[in-house]
């Protein structure tokens, strides 16, 4: 059996109601991606100006990269301890994208981002290469030890994601970064009681499928760092 993590998440009910709850749930990748974008201290765009992601409460509008105002109707946390995984070869780390690391203001100022974040990437070599206008590629994929750099913490540190009514990029110290969306297709990779317990994490939808369709394709770390040889 995987070890289990204990997830908090907080969610905007029909009638408009936050409702709070904290589940133990396996720690592994399928849980925790949906729980590990921002570190506190990320600061999100919204109607209300900018927001550090521990202080946003369901219910608030978000300002997407794509121009739209959208609804946070969850937000999920957990908390990362230093040394966790080390046994198993998966030590905690964090993704620093420094100042300027990929273009004026892209971050202002640094940034610190879970694992499993994902940036949305739009490049001409991205075009050329898959004809895609946009895609989400992990934050990791640009790691290289000097602009982007790879973090273990000597304390625990908080991680944050956020769902949208629609899914769409949050706007966050000048970079664009996905909100949680499962993905396409997990029915017929996750076994079913598996599934049901991942589903119960999301009390404001009644199934996955109520997260709609992804916003962009997504690309693996190294079909990114392809795109750069």
């Amino acid at each position: 059996m995987p070890l289990t993590r204990r997830y908090e998440a907080a969610w905007l009910t029909p009638n408009g109601l936050i409702e709070n709850s904290t589940r133990l749930a396996p720690a592994t990748p399928l849980f925790e991606e949906a729980f590990s974008a921002l570190a506190r201290g990320a600061v999100v765009a919204t109607e209300e100006g900018p927001v550090a992601v521990e202080d946003l409460v369901p219910g608030m509008r978000a300002l997407t990269a794509e121009g739209r105002v959208e609804t946070i109707t969850w937000i999920g946390s957990m908390m990362l301890y230093p040394g966790a995984g080390a046994e198993e070869g998966e030590a905690v780390s964090l993704t620093r994208i420094t100042s300027d690391a990929l273009g004026v203001g892209r971050p202002s100022p640094d940034l610190l981002l879970g694992a499993r974040a994902r940036i949305c990437l739009r490049d001409a070599r991205l075009r050329r290469a898959t004809g895609l206008e946009a895609a989400y590629v992990p934050a990791r994929a640009f790691i290289d030890g000097v602009s982007v750099i790879e973090v273990t913490p000597v304390a625990p540190v908080t991680v944050y994601h956020v769902v949208l009514a629609r899914q769409g990029s949050l706007r966050v110290a000048g970079l664009e970064v996905e909100s949680y969306h499962p993905g396409e297709g997990l029915a017929e990779m996750v076994e079913p009681r598996m599934l049901s317990l991942f589903g119960a994490l999301f009390p404001q939808i009644e199934s996955l499928r109520d997260f709609g369709p992804p916003l962009h394709p997504r690309l693996t770390r190294f079909e990114v760092e392809s795109l750069w040889d």
